[in-house]
C-alpha cells in the first residue's frame, strides 16, 4: 500500500478557514469545494494513479484521508457511482460540487488514457488559482476589517462616551461647536433608534444577498467586475491560464474555450465565451473572434493572432499567462501599498474629529469655570 504525502500543496496556501473565506468572496458562498482542497484532492489522485492503482482503489484510500468536510461527504457517493459502472468524470458531475472545468478536463483524460497526468496538471492549476485568489482576498480583507473596526469604535463612543459629555454640556451655558452638536444629536438619534437601525442593517444585508443571487443582480455585478481594472485583469489571467493548460494538453481551441465556460463565474463572461465557442466551431478564427469581446486584454488578442499565424498557439498562451500572472501579482501588491495609507489617513481624520468634538467644549467649559 503506497504511503500518501500528507502535504502536497505549497506551504503558503494558508488554512482551510482562509480558503473558505476566499470561496465565499469569489463564488457567492455556494456550497462548492475550496480551491486548496481541490488541489490536494487532484494531487493525491495523481499520486495513487501514478502508483498503478485503479480509480476505485484510489477512492477507497482517499475516503480515509482528510480532504475537507465537503469531499468527505461526497467521496463515498462518488465511489458508489463508479461501482455502478459510471466513469470517474460522470460520478464527479453527478455530485454537483466539482467545477465544470475540472469534470470536463478529467473526462478528456479518461478518453485519452492520461488521467493521472490530467490530475497532476489540475493540481498545479488549482494551486496557482488558490494562491492568486488568496492574495486578492487578503488585499480586500485588510481595508474592510480596518473600516469595520473604525466604525465600531466610533459607534461605541457615541453610545457610551458622548451621552455622558452631553449631560455635562447641557448643564453648562457654553456654546457648543457645530461638530459637537452634530455628534451629540447623532448619538441621541442612535440611542433612540438602535434596534430600528440594527433591523435596517440586517434587512439591507439580506436584500443585498438576495439581489446578488438574482439574475439581474448577477448581471449587474458582472458588469461592475469587468469595470474594475484589477478584477478585469484577473478574468484575463484566469482565461489565459486555463487556455494554456488545455491547449498544451493537445485539446483543440474550440473545446478549450467550451471548458473555460465552466471556470469563470461571471455571467457576462460565460455568455461571451459561449458565443466565442460557437463561432470557433463554425470555423472562425480565434484571434478575430476575441476582437468582439471588449474586456479582453489587447495583449491576449495580439498573442493569439501570432500563435495562429505561427502554429504555436499553446506556447503563446503560456507566455501570455505568465505575463498576466506577474502583472496580477504586481497589481495586488500595489493595491495593498495604496490602500494602507489611505485607510490610515481616513481613520486618523475621523478619530481626530471625534476627539475635537469632545475636547474643544471641554476646554471652553474649563475656561468658563
Amino acid at each position: 500500500m503506497p504511503i500518501l504525502p500528507e502535504q502536497q500543496t505549497p506551504k503558503k496556501h494558508g488554512s482551510i478557514w482562509q480558503a473558505n473565506i476566499s470561496d465565499i468572496l469569489f463564488r457567492g458562498g455556494r456550497r462548492s469545494i475550496p480551491l486548496a482542497q481541490l488541489a490536494l484532492f487532484c494531487r493525491k489522485v495523481d499520486f495513487l494513479l501514478g502508483a498503478g492503482l485503479s480509480v476505485k482503489t484510489a477512492l477507497t484510500i482517499l475516503q480515509g484521508q482528510f480532504l475537507g468536510a465537503t469531499l468527505k461527504r461526497v467521496l463515498p457517493r462518488v465511489y458508489v457511482h463508479i461501482m455502478k459502472g459510471d466513469s470517474f468524470s460522470s460520478a464527479l458531475k453527478m455530485e454537483e460540487v466539482f467545477p465544470e472545468f475540472m469534470v470536463g478536463y478529467i473526462a478528456i483524460g479518461e478518453k485519452t488514457g492520461q488521467l493521472a497526468l490530467v490530475c497532476a496538471k489540475l493540481a498545479d492549476y488549482y494551486e496557482k488559482q488558490s494562491k492568486t485568489r488568496k492574495e486578492l482576498t487578503s488585499a480586500l480583507i485588510y481595508p474592510i476589517s480596518v473600516i469595520l473596526m473604525m466604525l465600531g469604535v466610533i459607534v461605541l463612543a457615541m453610545l457610551t462616551v458622548l451621552p455622558g459629555y452631553a449631560r455635562i454640556f447641557d448643564a453648562s451655558d457654553i456654546t457648543l461647536p457645530a461638530i459637537t452638536e452634530m455628534l451629540i444629536n447623532a448619538s441621541a438619534f442612535l440611542i433612540r433608534n438602535v434596534f430600528l437601525l440594527i433591523s435596517f442593517v440586517i434587512l439591507l444585508v439580506a436584500t443585498t444577498i438576495m439581489f446578488a443571487k438574482s439574475r439581474y443582480g448577477k448581471i449587474t455585478l458582472a458588469k461592475v467586475e469587468l469595470r474594475v481594472p484589477i478584477l478585469r485583469l484577473g478574468v484575463n489571467f484566469h482565461f489565459a491560464q486555463a487556455l494554456s493548460l488545455l491547449l498544451n494538453s493537445g485539446i483543440r481551441v474550440s473545446k478549450a474555450v467550451e471548458l473555460c465556460i465552466g471556470l469563470i463565474d461571471n455571467v457576462r463572461v460565460k455568455q461571451d465565451l459561449q458565443k466565442l465557442s460557437a463561432n470557433l466551431q463554425k470555423g472562425g478564427d480565434f484571434s478575430a473572434s476575441l476582437e468582439a469581446i471588449p474586456y479582453i486584454d489587447p495583449l491576449l488578442r495580439d498573442l493569439a493572432h501570432v500563435g495562429e499565424e505561427t502554429g504555436e498557439l499553446p506556447r503563446t498562451m503560456e507566455k501570455c499567462s505568465q505575463y498576466f500572472a506577474a502583472s496580477y501579482a504586481h497589481s495586488i501588491s500595489r493595491l495593498n501599498k495604496l490602500v494602507e495609507p489611505i485607510i490610515t489617513l481616513a481613520m486618523g481624520v475621523l478619530l481626530a474629529l471625534v476627539m475635537l468634538a469632545v475636547v474643544l467644549p471641554t476646554f471652553e467649559l474649563a475656561t468658563a469655570m
